[in-house]
């Protein structure tokens, strides 16, 4: 991880993370005691059938696509293209502090937009990198029920601590993760309700 100090005008470097390698630890998967989230909120109604032109469950998607999940006073995305694609990497700056931001990146692995038991999903799973706080994989979906119309969105993850600060400080750090997830849950409700062109 990244502490930047705003006062001094540093900025976030992407780069700087795009050559990291996922953690071992990451890539051997989840251990028996690590946190296993699923943050759920229903976010809208449309009608019955594939998602609507410009409706909600898009609207949702563009924003997930783009890394635009969290409330821009939590988080802030810093990418080179937008919608995101497989094989990128997403840098995550953290607003920690008024003139203090933590950057930290993960990479993605699996992007998705299609129907599968009559539930349409889109959205997309990444794995944290070397050097984040945290290790483990986290994936964000919004999900249309094709046979009542109802639209959730969907946080899943799972995760532990990944570097010794990040270890001591585990229930400050937890409490903070689940915060932003709830955040994120409100944040994406919003864009289904607002309505908006897709080209903005």
């Amino acid at each position: 991880m990244q502490w930047i100090l705003k006062v001094f005008g540093q900025r976030p470097r992407l780069q700087d993370w795009e050559n990291r390698a996922a953690s071992l630890k990451v890539e051997q998967g989840p251990r028996p005691k690590d946190n296993r989230d699923c943050f759920e909120r229903e976010v809208a109604k449309e009608a019955l059938g594939v998602p609507e032109q410009g409706g909600p469950h898009q609207r949702v998607a563009k924003s997930i696509m783009a890394y635009e999940i969290f409330p821009p006073e939590v988080v802030s995305p810093v990418l080179h293209r937008s919608p995101i694609q497989v094989g990128d990497t997403v840098g995550i700056l953290f607003h920690f502090l008024p003139s203090v931001d933590l950057f930290c990146g993960a990479i993605v692995l699996e992007c998705f937009d299609e129907a599968r038991d009559e539930i349409w999903r889109t959205g997309f799973k990444y794995r944290t990198l070397s050097g984040h706080p945290e290790l483990g994989e986290e994936t964000f979906s919004v999900e249309k029920n094709m046979n009542t119309g109802t639209i959730i969105v969907a946080l899943r993850s799972w995760s532990r601590a990944g570097t010794w600060l990040t270890w001591l400080a585990w229930p400050y750090t937890r409490y903070s993760q689940i915060r932003a997830n709830k955040s994120a849950l409100a944040y994406l409700a919003m864009i289904a309700a607002q309505k908006f062109s897709l080209s903005k």
